[in-house]
């Protein structure tokens, strides 16, 4: 299995300590994120990562990990920055989002989950983070819909809370048909011009061409950083 992190992003909301280096390279407790994924992908016999780099990209230099550059960072979105490792969708492909800090356990059961060859982590109990998120409200979560066969049957930040019952984390598994399935669906989106889109749209965009995408419910500490409220936080529940 290969890994993709999207570490293009500078984090302009939290601008107070982005401003000259990318927002993965920040540091929760002594380690950046990008530096505690590719370790716990490591700890996975995940060995095989990529990085999609964009914004200061000169800065970020691990050893043992391949790299892609999304020239286009500062006009395009999420999509565009996955699409730029198109070469690597070849098979079963494990992504994340370049801001976020997880634990272990959470992408272990991602992993090893066979419900479909679209798969995304889905947390049941996302609300409880947002409770001390004052500055990033229920409206900016990723929500999804999930039926009782694991379908995800909607996903986006219009849904309303109350008729949502998961958050998607920003982690997801391709196999590699659905590999196959993202970079047909990608070509036809290109094609009509409609590419400038976040992750979540894109799956909204199958779904709605009535493409299977699977919900894994996963539990354990996890915090996307965001603000400079979040990153307050995410040191807090990974303090060592």
């Amino acid at each position: 299995m290969k890994c993709i992190i999207l570490a293009a992003g500078q984090g302009k909301r939290i601008d107070q300590v982005t401003k000259n280096k990318p927002k993965c390279l920040i540091k929760i407790n002594k380690e950046t994120l990008l530096e505690r994924q590719i370790k716990l992908l490591n700890h996975l016999k995940l060995k095989k990562i990529t990085i999609v780099k964009g914004f200061m990209a000169e800065k970020i230099k691990f050893k043992s990990v391949d790299y892609v550059y999304n020239k286009k960072y500062k006009t395009s979105e999420q999509l565009e920055s996955f699409f730029s490792a198109k070469k690597k969708l070849n098979e079963d492909v494990l992504v994340t989002f370049g801001d976020i800090i997880y634990e272990l356990s959470l992408v272990k059961k991602l992993i090893s989950s066979k419900v479909g060859d679209i798969i995304l982590a889905t947390d049941k109990n996302w609300k409880k983070r947002y409770k001390n998120r004052y500055d990033h409200p229920f409206s900016q979560a990723d929500k999804v819909k999930v039926d009782n066969k694991f379908n995800i049957i909607n996903i986006g930040k219009k849904i309303d809370p109350k008729k949502s019952n998961g958050e998607f984390l920003g982690i997801f598994k391709l196999t590699k048909n659905g590999c196959k399935t993202f970079l047909k669906n990608y070509l036809r989106i290109k094609k009509s011009k409609k590419d400038k889109m976040q992750i979540h749209d894109f799956f909204k965009y199958m779904i709605n061409r009535s493409i299977k995408i699977k919900a894994c419910f996963v539990n354990g500490k996890f915090m996307e950083i965001d603000t400079m409220n979040d990153l307050k936080i995410a040191k807090k529940i990974f303090k060592k």
